[in-house]
């Protein structure tokens, strides 16, 4: 068995930070017709790079990537994974055009005998010996090929080694071409990472709202958890509707006929019962307050005009009276806890805010040991790591397996908090994804940097790369229409 057939697809596609030169020749290009919806070849662009089409067909750069990647994923995961094989090609030849272009306008050309060493490798044998006999028997449409797309890459790879430098041309330790660093950089760079800091931190949960307090507020609320016992009809056109009101009204069609051949079952499952019965929910179908007012007043039987809702327009039908909210049933409280969640956030923040608070006030008072015995809760540690805002993997980062602090080195407020804190100093609580927060500064310490001088150049040549594909991707001289390409003729496969 081939093992690219193993291969993820994920793991062999251009990621956001790379920039690959690659060197393809004497393709069979047999994707085109076995892929395109509806068996033809011929397609629009899916895009422009300073006006220059980016094509699907026969001997384009971008076909040739999109072979490339094709057989690597393998046949076995070729259909799971077009979405990335196109659209990693599509960027990459957007790249190709965009660096081949800019070293056009300089006039560069690739001397002759550069592309004749380029050409030597692919005519080793088995000793890895150049051999005559080997480039004689090749046909001359190969080595053609070869040259050709040699000649491109090399192009590509001109333009590449003078922003980002070459590791094979160099003098003495420097890189012949790209831009240069002090070499003192690296030292500077990772001394930011010396100065640690270690905290025990306390969260609390806020999508553990107190079912008690769901119950003050609802029963200060209780009309918005008043639940209707109604059935609907939902249909598309407003014309169709009324027509069938008439019918229902002539008792020339029953209801329940009604919603098994008519209704679109927008808010109800097939047997008509509306499904969101509460009035909050109501709110939500109907936005007109003197139509709401006539479904909730629907009596047993009774049937409402036609009612435009927030989807087509609908016909309900009283079953029953209304059942005022019980806040002893414990699915209504999940529905208040629910409801809060959605449309009154602010007021969980805000309690679990002054939870907070009253722990921290004990905290500064009587130590923090005591307030985690008064409020029950436990700390954990995180620690040591330094400022690194946003995770730059030039120095260490803060990892925690607390979930409170899931995205916290992204997030400005909290770093500004941790590393303006005294040691021993309680910080004030602050908001992070669903818990509030607060950190105690436990210990500061000074970490020696490691010698990371060649790591260093590659994540500065990896920054360089992104930012230059960030800039071609959004440049004003790229159209890309490759979304609307793809979801028009390949989204269909036999």
């Amino acid at each position: 068995m081939s093992d690219k057939k193993s291969v993820s697809p994920k793991k062999i596609l251009i990621s956001a930070g790379s920039i690959i030169i690659l060197v393809l020749a004497a393709i069979s290009f047999i994707f085109i017709p076995a892929m395109v919806q509806g068996g033809g070849s011929e397609l629009p662009p899916l895009g422009y790079y300073n006006k220059k089409p980016i094509e699907y067909k026969q001997g384009t750069y971008f076909t040739s990537l999109v072979q490339f990647y094709s057989e690597q994923v393998g046949s076995e995961n070729l259909q799971s994974a077009y979405f990335d094989i196109f659209n990693t090609a599509f960027n990459g030849a957007v790249l190709n055009e965009a660096f081949t272009q800019a070293v056009d306008a300089t006039g560069y050309v690739v001397p002759t005998s550069l592309l004749d060493r380029n050409m030597i490798p692919y005519f080793y044998d088995e000793n890895g010996v150049y051999s005559k006999k080997l480039f004689n028997e090749a046909a001359e449409s190969t080595k053609i090929d070869l040259r050709n797309s040699l000649e491109n890459s090399l192009v590509y790879q001109r333009y590449t080694d003078d922003l980002f430098g070459s590791s094979s041309d160099k003098i003495g330790d420097y890189a012949m071409y790209g831009l240069k660093t002090p070499s003192a950089e690296a030292d500077f760079i990772s001394a930011m990472g010396e100065d640690q800091r270690t905290f025990q931190v306390i969260s609390f949960d806020m999508t553990n709202y107190p079912a008690e307090e769901a119950v003050v507020w609802g029963q200060k609320n209780a009309d918005l958890f008043t639940a209707y016992d109604l059935s609907v009809i939902s249909v598309a056109d407003e014309v169709a509707a009324n027509n069938l009101l008439k019918q229902l009204q002539n008792n020339e069609i029953l209801f329940e006929d009604a919603v098994t051949e008519l209704s679109h079952n927008y808010y109800s499952g097939t047997d008509g019962k509306l499904t969101n019965k509460y009035k909050y929910q109501l709110n939500n179908i109907v936005t007109d307050e003197a139509a709401l007012n006539a479904i909730t007043s629907l009596t047993e039987g009774s049937l409402s005009g036609v009612i435009t809702t927030t989807n087509g327009y609908s016909i309900f039908r009283g079953d029953g009276a209304a059942i005022p909210a019980n806040f002893e049933d414990e699915v209504l409280v999940d529905a208040v806890i629910s409801y809060m969640r959605s449309y009154e956030s602010g007021l969980i923040e805000t309690y679990y805010l002054d939870l907070a608070q009253d722990f921290w006030n004990v905290a500064s008072v009587s130590g923090m040991a005591e307030a985690c015995n008064q409020f029950d809760v436990e700390p954990t540690q995180v620690g040591p790591f330094p400022l690194n805002y946003g995770s730059s993997p030039l120095f260490p980062s803060m990892t925690s397996t607390d979930m409170a602090l899931n995205g916290a080195a992204s997030n400005e407020n909290f770093m500004k908090t941790a590393f303006s804190m005294q040691l021993d100093e309680i910080s004030s609580p602050m908001v992070l994804n669903n818990y509030v927060v607060m950190l105690m500064l436990t210990e500061e310490t000074t970490v020696p940097a490691e010698d990371n001088s060649l790591l260093f150049d590659s994540y500065v040549t990896q920054f360089d790369q992104v930012a230059v594909q960030n800039a071609v991707m959004t440049s004003d001289k790229l159209q890309n229409d490759f979304l609307t390409v793809f979801f028009k003729y390949f989204m269909s496969f036999e």
